[in-house]
């Protein structure tokens, strides 16, 4: 394999993608024989959230814009992703939140020029989303994720919603309303595209999406 190849992963917040890309990871190194520096996983909120810690000129930028009640604009956040693309080594590279609006699928083709890439569509209801995370809590004291409502951890902690559930209705307004769209225009480009139903169990989807795209591993 010449180039790398890029895995856009898409769906809406608390969808499962984190789950998908794990299961990439361990069907390549266990089916392919990749080893873990051949594999990276590239967030576009942890990119910006480095970006703004780090308080580089683009990360000032986006905290201000961020700050100012707004998203990152696509502009930033494609240059920021083209730089990601290049710097990081590996093999094949999972992308989680990337395209999420239509102006970032229009870019897509021109950032993809230099890579074999896929997308990734889990379509999940809104209704079982929400179903999923409804009991989803974090113990406020040493971080443990359960999945028994309130209560409290076996080390004394107070289980609370994790931050993002708390705004979950309002991540998936946005989500219905910028990302939806965005990804009907993939499909309608007739890029190589693969799109799974929401209930599809996550590590079938990676089975399944890894032997179609064989030729690029």
């Amino acid at each position: 394999m010449n180039k790398k190849f890029v895995i856009a992963l898409i769906g809406a917040p608390a969808s499962g993608k984190g789950y998908i890309a794990t299961c990439l990871r361990n069907e390549l190194k266990e089916k392919y024989g990749f080893n873990d520096e051949e594999i990276a996983n590239l967030s576009v909120g942890e990119m910006i959230r480095r970006e703004k810690k780090n308080g580089t000129p683009l990360g000032i930028k986006l905290a201000q814009n961020m700050k100012e009640g707004g998203l990152a604009p696509d502009y930033m956040v494609n240059d920021m992703l083209v730089d990601e693309l290049k710097r990081v080594n590996a093999r094949v590279l999972i992308l989680d939140g990337y395209p999420r609006t239509v102006c970032q699928v229009r870019e897509f083709d021109k950032l993809m020029k230099n890579f074999d890439s896929a997308v990734v569509f889990r379509d999940t209801p809104k209704e079982l989303i929400l179903e999923r995370v409804k009991d989803r809590r974090i113990c406020e004291k040493c971080g443990m994720a359960h999945n028994v409502g309130d209560g409290v951890c076996e080390c004394g902690g107070r289980l609370v919603k994790r931050r993002d559930d708390r705004v979950l209705p309002e991540r998936l307004a946005e989500y219905e309303e910028m990302t939806k769209p965005a990804v009907v225009e993939l499909k309608k480009e007739g890029k190589n595209f693969f799109w799974y139903e929401g209930t599809a169990e996550g590590c079938d989807i990676a089975k399944d999406f890894l032997a179609d795209n064989k030729k690029y591993l």
